[in-house]
């Protein structure tokens, strides 16, 4: 069999694959119909179910199912959604953490139709420092305690608001919907190839109905223990504007009058990251009559992880020699002499949230009456200690950007393994709590009626959401020589870091000992009275903040269904009405110097229109066709009403003015379920932003500052537009003769190009952050009565990460993925399942403005899994 390469042609292939298979179906349709009725089960089954629910529904819809199981079929639920056309998924270490949908970041994610958030409110990716987060709440959520998973891309007028590219909702199991008594006990070992670690996991799960079937109770419950790893070159500040304390005769190589750019923060650093990720899930359900339900729920999940993070590192200025330009002005290659580091990061994070809620609904011929109470509670910290150890004296180092993706770093004068030539040059002990609180209630009713209108629904919603934020930081800059201080050091060593491209010296230096290390009381004896204060500093005022924020939301849909000759259409239109009122305390400096509270009040409203058709052309054909407003209020770190000022004279104001995302947005689709379990569908959308958010950077006269300060803000700039396509096909190959009628595949491709007010340093414009133009997913199985096999692929392409120094686009080169799952149903009720993750071992590349220039380059390894399920 031929491989594809991750950076080949692979795309291509897979929709080549996908033509072919529709060519195949053709020839099949030809002959002569067998009506048979057929029990599908497995990976078939929930594939099945998945096209049978977006065939059915009014809205724009996909839907993932979990097996039976209990699981879904990838790492996390961030991963299996990016199996849906049009959904992109962003990598932290070890896996996917987070989605754009249509190449929107703001999204909403609801757990049974609830909302939930993160500890740090709207835009928040978890605690984590480093640029990959990985404890966002998609990769947060166990994918073992979902059911399906469900993405409107357009949402109605009775959806809750929030979503400019679309809704996810994590729906869990209903013992109502399964009669009688079942349990299942999952015990997985995974090995991390990488970190060299094998690790356990479990899950259970209890469903049982009583009282004739009119009472159920369900409880499931997962723990998972993770060792990840990740290898390679990373940075903080990344690429900078040349200037004229580098030392160079010219800045301005081509002399278009914008300077070149250079790497200033190039780290080799390892990661070691052991997790524990534990989820538990309870429902109960009253169903005494066919007319009344009544139900409580509550979810549970949390992440814990123990971070440590070695690196080699200098800072690239000021006495830069042979100098070696790209034709883009980027600085490929010189000759610097600076002090080399060493540094060790110590990181403890946790990130939890508890969703629950109450409800029922009551249904008679002619009306329904639901409603429900919610609280979602989510908490996350992270203890971070950052020590620096730095050459004494400065020496020469040498770079070299040229050899591929891999840049070449030579300490030609440091001996990073040697005590006596370091000394400790940063001490930083830093220390963030967040919380925030989500309530809600929510009322529905609808009147049921005869002819075209089939019912009106009439609702509300009211929610309060308050965030609170407390930061302490403590820096530290004492510059110790290292032989002066009691044993602190150990040698890291890492003979396999990088897979060999790094260098030994990359691999092999002195870092802290783990075992020694108390925080910065740990050298209190040295401190001078003045760094002795810095480290007892209690909260940062300027860097802590609370929003309060309360929404109001009421809504007025109509359904309807009728008959245009022989066209059946269906669908909804209606409004939604939006009030919020939020309260933003921050702390900035006052006129004194003195740190004073400061309160700002906002009121928003706006109304949004939604409406949606769907044509049933034919029993196999039908046409969707919606338009919609859509809003989003700004992520609630930017609505903090303070100022923080940092030790390097630069700040971060924020805007609790900032107006929110306003979307219109159109939607049209074709889909074709041409056999059984089968669709071909092409949808198209366009999405109007009126505004985007920005950040603009001002100098400032602060008080109690004696310079300038260069303040960072965001505010509201133009607007834009995004479009694209999106295409499905899936289909089990049941027309192949016997023996191979066991397969079947799906496939997705989608195409999202977008217009901006971003641009970089030379005027080009930017793309949406998060967009990739073209992504494929591919997967295919095989299936027979006790054997399964599922491979999947999935190819984004470049995309923009974000605005970085000097106005320049950070960008993420093209990623491929593959994994594979196989399963053996030994009994009836037992299960062996294998599974083997990110088989390629992609790197993930990231590059500033121009592909030479790499600023990011980082590895995982492989993980495999085998797992022992037995169900009753």
């Amino acid at each position: 069999m031929k491989m594809f390469h991750a950076r080949g042609n692979f795309p291509q292939a897979a929709l080549a694959m996908a033509v072919a298979s529709l060519s195949a179906t053709a020839f099949a349709q030809e002959q002569p119909a067998q009506i048979e009725e057929i029990t599908v089960s497995g990976i078939r089954q929930v594939m099945a179910e998945a096209v049978d629910r977006k065939r059915d529904a009014t809205e724009f819809l996909d839907a993932i199912m979990a097996d039976d199981m209990g699981k879904l079929p990838d790492a996390n639920v961030a991963e299996s959604l990016q199996r849906v056309s049009g959904v992109q998924v962003d990598r932290g270490i070890g896996g996917g953490s987070d989605v754009s949908i249509r190449g929107m970041r703001q999204n909403v994610t609801l757990i049974n139709g609830r909302q939930v958030i993160e500890a740090g409110g709207r835009g928040s990716r978890g605690p984590d420092t480093l640029e990959g987060s990985s404890y966002g709440l998609l990769a947060q959520i166990p994918s073992k305690l979902v059911s399906r998973l469900e993405v409107y891309k357009q949402t109605p007028a009775s959806q809750i608001e929030g979503a400019l590219g679309g809704v996810v909702d994590v729906v869990t199991r209903r013992p109502l919907d399964n009669l009688g008594h079942h349990g299942t006990v999952s015990l997985t070992g995974a090995h991390s190839q990488l970190a060299g670690e094998t690790d356990s996991e479990w899950f259970a799960m209890y469903s049982g109905t009583f009282a004739d079937d009119t009472f159920g109770v369900l409880v499931s419950a997962t723990e998972a223990n993770q060792s990840v790893r990740e290898d390679g070159m990373n940075t903080f500040s990344g690429y900078g504007q040349l200037s004229s304390d580098d030392g160079l005769t010219t800045i301005d190589p081509n002399g278009d009058g914008v300077p070149g750019q250079i790497h200033r923060d190039m780290r080799f650093q390892q990661i070691e990251d052991d997790r524990k990720r534990s989820g538990v899930s309870a429902f109960l359900q009253w169903q005494p009559s066919d007319e009344l339900e009544l139900y409580a729920d509550t979810f549970f999940s949390e992440i814990t992880s123990d971070r440590n993070r070695y690196w080699t590192g200098f800072w690239n200025c000021c006495t830069i020699s042979n100098p070696v330009f790209s034709d883009n002005e980027t600085l490929m290659a010189a000759e610097v002499v600076r002090p080399a580091q060493t540094n060790t990061e110590f990181a403890d994070a946790s990130s939890a949230f508890t969703s629950t809620a109450i409800g029922g609904s009551y249904e008679t011929e002619r009306w329904s009456l639901s409603a429900e109470l919610a609280n979602t509670t989510a908490e996350s910290s992270m203890e971070q200690d950052f020590i620096r150890f730095q050459t004494q004296d400065a020496g020469k180092i040498a770079f070299d950007l040229r050899n591929g993706d891999v840049p070449q770093v030579d300490f030609t004068d440091a001996d990073l393994t040697n005590l006596d030539e370091l000394a400790l040059a940063i001490l930083y002990d830093k220390s963030t709590a967040k919380e925030s609180t989500d309530r809600a209630a929510r009322f529905d009713f609808e009147w049921y009626m005869e002819g075209a209108i089939t019912s009106i629904e009439l609702g509300a919603r009211s929610n309060t959401l308050e965030t609170d934020v407390r930061y302490r930081s403590a820096d530290i800059r004492p510059n110790f020589a290292l032989g002066d201080l009691p044993d602190i050091s150990t040698l890291f060593s890492s003979n396999d870091f990088f897979s060999g491209d790094a260098g030994d010296a990359h691999s092999r230096y002195l870092v802290v000992d783990k075992s020694a290390w108390q925080g910065c009381g740990t050298l209190a004896d040295f401190y001078d009275s003045e760094q002795q204060a810095i480290c007892n500093i209690g909260l940062d005022p300027l860097g802590s903040f609370t929003i309060d924020e309360s929404i109001d939301a009421y809504y007025v849909k109509a359904n309807y269904d009728m008959q245009l000759g022989d066209v059946i259409v269906s669908g909804d239109f209606g409004l939604r009405q939006v009030e919020r009122n939020m309260t933003s305390t921050g702390n900035a400096i006052d006129a004194d110097g003195g740190v004073s509270p400061t309160v700002a009040k906002v009121s928003n409203s706006e109304t949004l229109p939604s409406a949606v058709a769907k044509f049933d052309l034919t029993e196999d054909w039908v046409v969707r066709v919606g338009a919609a407003r859509a809003l989003t209020f700004p992520n609630t770190a930017d609505l903090n009403n303070g100022l923080h000022v940092f030790s390097d004279n630069t700040g971060q104001s924020g805007s609790p003015d900032l107006d929110p995302f306003i979307v219109n947005q159109m939607d049209l689709s074709s889909e074709w379920y041409f056999d059984s379990e089968a669709v071909l569908s092409a949808g198209v959308f366009f999405k109007d932003v009126e505004s985007f958010i920005v950040q603009t950077i001002q100098s400032k006269d602060i008080p109690g500052y004696s310079d300038p300060i260069t303040v960072a803000q965001k505010v509201n700039g133009e607007g834009g537009k995004v479009k694209g396509l999106e295409l499905l096909y899936q289909q089990p190959l049941t027309f192949l003769p016997a023996g191979w009628d066991g397969l079947g595949v799906m496939t997705t491709y989608s195409y999202t190009d977008s217009e901006t007010p971003f641009t970089d340093a030379n005027g080009a414009v930017l793309p949406l952050p998060g967009l990739s133009k073209h992504n494929v997913n591919f997967v295919s199985y095989y299936e027979t009565e006790n054997l399964g096999f599922r491979v999947a692929y999935n190819w984004r392409d470049d995309y923009l990460d974000g605005i970085g120094n000097g106005d320049s686009g950070i960008y993420y080169k093209d990623y491929a993925d593959l994994s594979a799952t196989a399963n053996w149903h030994v009994t009836d009720n037992l299960t062996v399942n294998l599974e083997a993750l990110n088989l390629l071992n992609t790197r993930q590349l990231q590059y500033n403005a121009y592909s030479e220039a790499t600023r990011r380059n980082v590895e995982y390894g492989q993980i495999y899994k085998v797992s022992f399920t037995y169900a009753l």
